[in-house]
């Protein structure tokens, strides 16, 4: 596809923060905002919001570290800061049973208490909020859209070009299977890649906001004991697998400490 820089031109492509990797973006980000806002809202109203009030003012104390020491690492180094039309929000979402955190394009935050088990401690919570808000500071949203209106547009002129062969090739098998080789060929490593990245990125803004990332390692170890050997394999994943987490993160982390010390 050639990050569609021919047959799209070179304002849909851009570089990803800190790491420089180039993307495809064709999708607007404030589209992507505007509807992650209003998608924000209709979780607020159908989960159950915890009324742990200590448990959430730490999640927003450390959050407002996180988006302050980002914002002031890109200022201090007159690069465009990626959080400029962010909304910043945070929720804590009482459900024990889902070990998850998430944030949206555009700054919505939410953590669910499942998790809170696995983090264990602030430094651990940082390791896990940093890592999901280098997903929206990456503009991995806007990434992934983009990348999926390519290959539907792709695939819908080869199927055009082939006399259907496709369409034809779907009603035989009883499956989508252009859908499902894209799946695993192209967005599953493509996700992953992100996800690296956001490792990556999130051990960087932990560590700029004064948290010790070395707690980031056992955060994903306590997370490879609860999943008890039950993670799928990588290539069917959008996850890279536990181990090879552990193993990357072990890498970063020396190097990201003395390079990315806590901004004042």
């Amino acid at each position: 596809m050639g990050c569609g820089c021919i047959s799209m031109g070179l304002h849909a492509c851009g570089n990803a923060p800190i790491t420089d990797r180039r993307q495809l973006k064709i999708i607007p980000e404030s589209t992507l905002n505007s509807k992650a806002a209003q998608i924000y809202e209709k979780v607020k109203e159908k989960e159950k919001l915890s009324e742990d009030k200590k448990t959430l003012d730490r999640i927003i104390e450390i959050g407002s570290k996180i988006e302050y020491s980002v914002s002031e690492y890109f200022n201090r180094n007159n690069l465009d800061d990626p959080t400029k039309n962010f909304d910043w929000e945070y929720i804590l979402i009482d459900n024990k049973k889902v070990i998850n955190a998430w944030c949206m394009p555009g700054g919505k935050i939410a953590i669910y208490t499942g998790i809170l088990e696995i983090t264990k401690n602030d430094n651990g919570l940082a390791a896990v909020m940093g890592h999901e808000i280098a997903h929206a500071v990456a503009k991995h949203s806007v990434e992934r859209a983009s990348q999926g209106a390519l290959i539907n547009y792709g695939t819908r002129i080869i199927d055009i070009t082939t006399g259907g062969k496709l369409s034809q090739i779907n009603q035989t098998t009883g499956m989508n299977a252009v859908g499902l080789l894209s799946q695993i060929g192209i967005m599953n490593p493509f996700n992953r890649k992100q996800e690296s990245e956001a490792d990556y990125l999130g051990l960087i803004f932990a560590s700029l906001s004064g948290y010790d990332i070395r707690e980031t390692v056992k955060v994903w170890e306590r997370m490879k004991e609860k999943k008890k050997g039950k993670e799928p394999p990588e290539f069917m994943s959008t996850h890279p697998s536990s181990d090879n987490r552990i193993i990357k993160i072990n890498e970063w982390i020396k190097k990201v400490i003395l390079d990315y010390p806590p901004i004042v």
